[in-house]
Protein backbone atom coordinates (compact mmCIF):
# COMPACT_ATOMS: atom_id res chain seq x y z
CA UNK A 1 0.00 0.00 0.00
CA UNK A 2 1.16 3.51 -0.80
CA UNK A 3 1.83 5.51 2.37
CA UNK A 4 3.29 9.00 2.07
CA UNK A 5 3.84 11.80 4.53
CA UNK A 6 4.61 15.47 5.06
CA UNK A 7 6.94 16.23 7.96
CA UNK A 8 7.39 19.92 8.81
CA UNK A 9 9.52 21.24 11.66
CA UNK A 10 7.44 23.61 13.84
CA UNK A 11 10.05 26.35 14.14
CA UNK A 12 7.78 28.64 12.13
CA UNK A 13 4.92 28.61 9.66
CA UNK A 14 5.15 27.06 6.20
CA UNK A 15 6.85 29.06 3.48
CA UNK A 16 6.24 28.50 -0.22
CA UNK A 17 8.89 25.79 -0.54
CA UNK A 18 7.28 23.75 2.23
CA UNK A 19 3.84 24.28 0.71
CA UNK A 20 5.13 22.99 -2.62
CA UNK A 21 6.45 19.80 -0.97
CA UNK A 22 3.16 19.34 0.89
CA UNK A 23 1.11 19.69 -2.28
CA UNK A 24 3.36 17.39 -4.32
CA UNK A 25 3.39 14.63 -1.70
CA UNK A 26 -0.37 15.00 -1.18
CA UNK A 27 -1.09 14.71 -4.91
CA UNK A 28 1.15 11.69 -5.35
CA UNK A 29 -0.55 9.90 -2.45
CA UNK A 30 -4.05 10.72 -3.65
CA UNK A 31 -3.34 9.72 -7.27
CA UNK A 32 -2.06 6.37 -6.00
CA UNK A 33 -5.08 5.86 -3.69
CA UNK A 34 -2.74 5.93 -0.72
CA UNK A 35 -2.53 7.47 2.73
CA UNK A 36 -0.98 10.85 3.44
CA UNK A 37 0.28 11.39 6.99
CA UNK A 38 1.14 14.62 8.74
CA UNK A 39 4.16 14.16 11.02
CA UNK A 40 5.39 17.00 13.21
CA UNK A 41 9.16 16.86 13.67
CA UNK A 42 9.13 18.33 17.17
CA UNK A 43 11.99 16.45 18.83
CA UNK A 44 14.09 19.59 19.24
CA UNK A 45 12.32 21.25 22.16
CA UNK A 46 14.45 24.38 21.78
CA UNK A 47 13.04 25.10 18.30
CA UNK A 48 9.49 23.81 18.70
CA UNK A 49 6.60 26.10 19.60
CA UNK A 50 2.93 25.15 19.90
CA UNK A 51 1.87 28.31 18.07
CA UNK A 52 3.83 27.16 15.03
CA UNK A 53 2.21 23.70 15.13
CA UNK A 54 -1.18 25.41 15.20
CA UNK A 55 -0.14 27.69 12.35
CA UNK A 56 1.00 24.76 10.19
CA UNK A 57 -2.27 22.90 10.74
CA UNK A 58 -4.25 26.04 9.90
CA UNK A 59 -2.27 26.60 6.68
CA UNK A 60 -2.80 23.02 5.52
CA UNK A 61 -6.51 23.18 6.35
CA UNK A 62 -6.87 26.45 4.45
CA UNK A 63 -5.34 24.76 1.39
CA UNK A 64 -7.67 21.73 1.77
CA UNK A 65 -4.66 19.47 2.32
CA UNK A 66 -6.39 16.88 4.48
CA UNK A 67 -4.19 14.30 6.17
CA UNK A 68 -5.18 10.76 7.11
CA UNK A 69 -5.41 9.46 10.67
CA UNK A 70 -4.13 11.35 13.71
CA UNK A 71 -1.18 13.72 13.53
CA UNK A 72 2.12 12.02 14.36
CA UNK A 73 4.40 13.76 16.87
CA UNK A 74 8.03 12.74 17.21
CA UNK A 75 8.10 13.97 20.81
CA UNK A 76 5.76 11.11 21.75
CA UNK A 77 8.10 8.43 20.38
CA UNK A 78 11.19 8.85 22.52
CA UNK A 79 10.82 5.38 24.02
CA UNK A 80 10.69 3.84 20.53
CA UNK A 81 13.83 5.72 19.51
CA UNK A 82 15.57 4.47 22.64
CA UNK A 83 14.55 0.90 21.84
CA UNK A 84 16.00 1.01 18.33
CA UNK A 85 19.11 2.81 19.54
CA UNK A 86 19.70 -0.15 21.82
CA UNK A 87 19.24 -2.46 18.84
CA UNK A 88 21.95 -0.53 17.02
CA UNK A 89 24.23 -0.76 20.05
CA UNK A 90 23.94 -4.54 19.90
CA UNK A 91 25.49 -4.47 16.42
CA UNK A 92 28.67 -2.95 17.93
CA UNK A 93 28.52 -0.19 15.33
CA UNK A 94 27.91 2.67 17.78
CA UNK A 95 30.28 4.50 20.08
CA UNK A 96 30.32 7.41 22.52
CA UNK A 97 31.87 10.64 21.27
CA UNK A 98 33.21 13.28 23.67
CA UNK A 99 34.42 15.72 21.01
CA UNK A 100 33.50 19.34 21.53
CA UNK A 101 32.06 21.37 18.70
CA UNK A 102 35.18 23.55 18.82
CA UNK A 103 37.50 20.56 18.33
CA UNK A 104 35.50 19.32 15.36
CA UNK A 105 35.40 22.80 13.80
CA UNK A 106 39.13 23.26 14.19
CA UNK A 107 40.30 19.82 13.08
CA UNK A 108 37.83 18.64 10.43
CA UNK A 109 37.62 19.17 6.70
CA UNK A 110 34.51 20.40 4.92
CA UNK A 111 32.32 17.79 3.25
CA UNK A 112 29.18 17.73 1.16
CA UNK A 113 26.91 18.28 4.16
CA UNK A 114 28.95 19.98 6.86
CA UNK A 115 32.23 18.81 8.34
CA UNK A 116 33.64 15.30 7.83
CA UNK A 117 34.10 13.70 11.24
CA UNK A 118 37.68 12.30 11.43
CA UNK A 119 36.81 9.55 13.89
CA UNK A 120 38.64 10.95 16.92
CA UNK A 121 36.61 8.87 19.40
CA UNK A 122 36.34 5.69 17.36
CA UNK A 123 37.88 2.83 19.32
CA UNK A 124 38.18 4.84 22.54
CA UNK A 125 35.47 2.76 24.28
CA UNK A 126 34.13 5.56 26.43
CA UNK A 127 31.44 4.38 28.86
CA UNK A 128 29.76 7.58 30.05
CA UNK A 129 26.98 8.82 27.74
CA UNK A 130 26.10 11.85 29.89
CA UNK A 131 26.83 15.11 28.01
CA UNK A 132 28.35 13.08 25.18
CA UNK A 133 26.95 12.18 21.78
CA UNK A 134 26.55 8.74 20.23
CA UNK A 135 27.83 8.10 16.72
CA UNK A 136 27.35 5.23 14.32
CA UNK A 137 30.39 3.85 12.56
CA UNK A 138 30.15 3.69 8.77
CA UNK A 139 31.98 1.58 6.21
CA UNK A 140 33.76 2.39 2.98
CA UNK A 141 31.08 1.01 0.69
CA UNK A 142 29.13 3.61 -1.34
CA UNK A 143 25.39 3.89 -0.86
CA UNK A 144 23.55 4.15 -4.16
CA UNK A 145 20.12 5.77 -4.28
CA UNK A 146 17.85 5.64 -7.32
CA UNK A 147 15.86 8.79 -6.80
CA UNK A 148 12.47 9.27 -8.45
CA UNK A 149 13.52 12.63 -9.93
CA UNK A 150 17.23 13.22 -9.42
CA UNK A 151 18.25 9.82 -10.84
CA UNK A 152 21.14 7.80 -9.46
CA UNK A 153 22.89 9.40 -6.51
CA UNK A 154 25.98 7.79 -5.00
CA UNK A 155 27.64 8.67 -1.72
CA UNK A 156 30.56 7.22 0.20
CA UNK A 157 29.50 8.13 3.73
CA UNK A 158 32.90 7.32 5.18
CA UNK A 159 34.73 9.72 2.86
CA UNK A 160 32.11 12.43 2.53
CA UNK A 161 30.42 12.51 5.96
CA UNK A 162 32.25 10.28 8.42
CA UNK A 163 30.76 8.50 11.41
CA UNK A 164 27.64 10.51 12.18
CA UNK A 165 25.68 11.41 15.30
CA UNK A 166 22.52 9.46 16.09
CA UNK A 167 21.98 10.92 19.57
CA UNK A 168 23.16 14.39 20.49
CA UNK A 169 25.08 15.41 23.60
CA UNK A 170 21.95 17.25 24.84
CA UNK A 171 20.15 13.87 24.87
CA UNK A 172 18.04 14.62 21.78
CA UNK A 173 17.86 11.92 19.11
CA UNK A 174 19.23 13.03 15.77
CA UNK A 175 17.08 13.66 12.75
CA UNK A 176 18.88 10.88 10.88
CA UNK A 177 17.87 8.21 13.39
CA UNK A 178 14.41 9.49 14.31
CA UNK A 179 13.19 9.83 10.73
CA UNK A 180 14.23 6.26 9.90
CA UNK A 181 12.36 4.86 12.89
CA UNK A 182 9.31 7.01 12.16
CA UNK A 183 9.08 5.77 8.59
CA UNK A 184 9.43 2.17 9.78
CA UNK A 185 6.71 2.55 12.41
CA UNK A 186 4.38 4.36 9.99
CA UNK A 187 5.09 1.88 7.16
CA UNK A 188 5.99 4.80 4.90
CA UNK A 189 6.51 3.58 1.35
CA UNK A 190 7.09 6.83 -0.56
CA UNK A 191 8.84 10.03 0.51
CA UNK A 192 8.67 13.23 -1.50
CA UNK A 193 10.76 16.04 -0.05
CA UNK A 194 13.21 18.79 -0.99
CA UNK A 195 16.56 18.16 -2.68
CA UNK A 196 18.27 19.92 0.24
CA UNK A 197 17.81 16.59 2.05
CA UNK A 198 19.32 14.47 -0.72
CA UNK A 199 22.73 14.34 0.96
CA UNK A 200 21.08 13.05 4.15
CA UNK A 201 19.32 10.13 2.49
CA UNK A 202 22.30 7.73 2.24
CA UNK A 203 22.76 7.98 6.01
CA UNK A 204 19.13 7.02 6.49
CA UNK A 205 19.42 4.12 4.04
CA UNK A 206 22.53 2.96 5.93
CA UNK A 207 20.60 2.84 9.23
CA UNK A 208 17.63 1.13 7.52
CA UNK A 209 19.90 -1.64 6.25
CA UNK A 210 21.52 -2.25 9.63
CA UNK A 211 18.11 -2.49 11.32
CA UNK A 212 16.66 -4.64 8.53
CA UNK A 213 13.95 -2.16 7.56
CA UNK A 214 12.22 -2.14 4.18
CA UNK A 215 13.39 0.07 1.32
CA UNK A 216 11.58 3.34 0.68
CA UNK A 217 10.93 5.09 -2.64
CA UNK A 218 12.53 8.55 -2.49
CA UNK A 219 11.86 11.55 -4.71
CA UNK A 220 13.73 14.78 -4.02
CA UNK A 221 12.11 17.83 -5.60
CA UNK A 222 13.99 21.02 -6.45
CA UNK A 223 14.18 23.49 -3.60
CA UNK A 224 13.05 27.06 -4.22
CA UNK A 225 15.54 29.91 -4.47
CA UNK A 226 14.48 33.54 -4.19
CA UNK A 227 16.88 36.33 -5.12
CA UNK A 228 19.77 33.87 -5.19
CA UNK A 229 19.18 32.14 -1.88
CA UNK A 230 17.13 29.22 -0.60
CA UNK A 231 13.74 30.07 0.84
CA UNK A 232 13.95 29.92 4.61
CA UNK A 233 11.79 30.59 7.65
CA UNK A 234 14.73 32.38 9.24
CA UNK A 235 14.75 34.84 6.34
CA UNK A 236 11.10 35.71 6.86
CA UNK A 237 9.92 34.19 3.58
CA UNK A 238 6.39 33.47 4.82
CA UNK A 239 5.25 36.60 3.00
CA UNK A 240 5.59 34.75 -0.29
CA UNK A 241 2.41 32.77 0.41
CA UNK A 242 0.20 35.53 1.82
CA UNK A 243 -2.41 35.15 -0.90
CA UNK A 244 -5.60 33.21 -1.63
CA UNK A 245 -5.44 29.37 -1.44
CA UNK A 246 -6.56 29.09 -5.08
CA UNK A 247 -3.67 31.27 -6.19
CA UNK A 248 -1.21 29.27 -4.12
CA UNK A 249 -2.38 26.02 -5.71
CA UNK A 250 -2.15 27.45 -9.23
CA UNK A 251 1.29 28.92 -8.57
CA UNK A 252 2.65 25.67 -7.12
CA UNK A 253 1.26 23.62 -10.03
CA UNK A 254 3.03 26.03 -12.37
CA UNK A 255 6.30 25.63 -10.46
CA UNK A 256 5.94 21.85 -10.73
CA UNK A 257 5.27 22.07 -14.48
CA UNK A 258 1.85 20.43 -14.11
CA UNK A 259 -1.23 20.88 -16.26
CA UNK A 260 -3.23 23.89 -15.10
CA UNK A 261 -7.01 24.09 -14.61
CA UNK A 262 -9.01 27.15 -15.53
CA UNK A 263 -8.18 30.11 -13.27
CA UNK A 264 -11.86 30.63 -12.46
CA UNK A 265 -12.17 27.10 -11.02
CA UNK A 266 -13.14 26.62 -7.39
CA UNK A 267 -10.52 25.41 -4.92
CA UNK A 268 -12.06 21.93 -4.79
CA UNK A 269 -12.17 21.77 -8.58
CA UNK A 270 -8.52 22.80 -8.79
CA UNK A 271 -7.53 20.05 -6.37
CA UNK A 272 -9.61 17.41 -8.18
CA UNK A 273 -8.06 18.46 -11.49
CA UNK A 274 -4.56 18.43 -9.98
CA UNK A 275 -4.99 14.90 -8.58
CA UNK A 276 -6.38 13.53 -11.83
CA UNK A 277 -3.60 15.10 -13.92
CA UNK A 278 -0.68 14.71 -11.51
CA UNK A 279 2.44 13.53 -13.33
CA UNK A 280 5.66 13.63 -11.35
CA UNK A 281 7.61 12.95 -14.55
CA UNK A 282 6.71 16.45 -15.77
CA UNK A 283 8.92 18.00 -13.08
CA UNK A 284 12.32 18.98 -14.46
CA UNK A 285 15.36 17.20 -13.05
CA UNK A 286 17.25 19.88 -11.15
CA UNK A 287 18.30 20.71 -7.61
CA UNK A 288 16.64 24.14 -7.30
CA UNK A 289 14.16 26.48 -8.97
CA UNK A 290 14.73 30.23 -9.17
CA UNK A 291 11.26 31.60 -8.55
CA UNK A 292 11.87 35.31 -9.14
CA UNK A 293 10.63 35.16 -12.74
CA UNK A 294 7.64 33.01 -11.75
CA UNK A 295 6.59 35.62 -9.20
CA UNK A 296 6.88 38.49 -11.68
CA UNK A 297 4.78 36.73 -14.30
CA UNK A 298 2.04 35.38 -12.01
Amino acid sequence: MYIGRFAPTPSGGLHLGSIMIAIASFLDARLNKGLWHLKIDDLDRFRTKQKHIDQIKAQLNELNLSWDNEIIYQSRRVERYEYFLNQLKKTKKTYICSCSRKKILEESESGIDGLIYPGFCSGMNYKNEENNSIRIAVNDEPVILKDGLQGEYKQNINNEIGDFVIKRSDNIFSYQLAVVIDDHIDRTSHIIRGSDLLESTPRQIYIQRILGFKNINYTHLPTLNFQGRKLSKSNGDNYLIETQPKNIWLFVLKLLNQKLPARNSSLNSIIEFAIKNWDIKRIKQRRFIEIDDYIRTS
